[in-house]
C-alpha cells in the first residue's frame, strides 16, 4: 500500500474505467453529470461535468460563481454556498471535499483518517451566458461493497444535496482491471 496513495490518482498506473453517465442535478439553470469513475488498486477517480445558465442572475453574482470557478479569487466564493463534493457509505462513514484534515501540502508520511474525497483537478470556460466545467474528484480508498452515495450541493444555485448511487463493487471489480504502466 502506497504511503501517498489518498493524496491522488497514481501517475504510473492505467485505471479502469466504470461508465456511468448519470445526471446527478439537472435544474433549468445547472446540470451536474457524473460521467464515468476510474478505478485504481488504491482509490478512484470520479469525472463530473458541470453545466449552467446564467439565466435571470444578475452581473455581480453571475461574475462571483464564474470567477469562484474559473481561477478567479476563492475569496468571491462563500463556502456554505459554493458547490460541494461528498460520498456518504452505508455504515455512516462519510467524506466531502471541504472537510478534511489536510488543506494545502502536507508532508506523504502524514495519514489521514479515511475515507477522503480530494479535489484532483479541473477546468472550466465560461462566456457571458454560461460556463462549463470539469472536476476529477479522488476518493481513497476504494468504496466498501455495496452502494454507496455520491453527495453534491450548490447552494448558491439554489441546489440543496442531490445524491446519486454507485456500486462500490464494480468500482472495486474494475481496480483489479487497473495495469502498472512499467513491468
Amino acid at each position: 500500500m502506497s504511503a501517498t496513495a489518498w493524496q491522488g490518482p497514481p501517475a504510473d498506473i492505467l485505471g479502469y474505467p466504470v461508465p456511468i453517465q448519470r445526471f446527478v442535478i439537472r435544474t433549468n439553470q445547472a446540470v451536474v453529470v457524473l460521467q464515468h469513475v476510474v478505478a485504481f488498486p488504491e482509490g478512484c477517480s470520479l469525472s463530473v461535468h458541470l453545466a449552467v445558465r446564467r439565466g435571470s442572475l444578475d452581473e455581480p453574482v453571475w461574475k462571483g460563481l464564474v470567477e469562484s470557478h474559473f481561477g478567479g479569487d476563492p475569496a468571491l466564493a462563500t463556502p456554505d454556498d459554493d458547490l460541494k463534493f461528498g460520498v456518504r457509505f452505508p455504515d455512516g462513514s462519510k467524506a466531502t471535499t471541504v472537510d478534511h484534515p489536510f488543506r494545502g501540502w502536507t508532508p506523504p508520511t502524514d495519514r489521514p483518517e479515511p475515507p477522503m474525497l480530494t479535489e484532483a483537478g479541473g477546468d472550466s470556460s465560461s462566456s457571458d451566458q454560461s460556463y462549463q466545467g470539469h472536476r476529477l474528484l479522488w476518493l481513497w480508498p476504494l468504496p466498501p461493497p455495496g452502494p454507496f452515495e455520491l453527495v453534491i450541493e450548490w447552494r448558491n444555485l439554489g441546489i440543496d444535496a442531490a445524491s446519486t448511487d454507485l456500486d462500490g463493487s464494480a468500482i472495486a471489480q474494475a481496480a483489479r482491471q487497473a495495469q502498472p504502466y512499467w513491468p
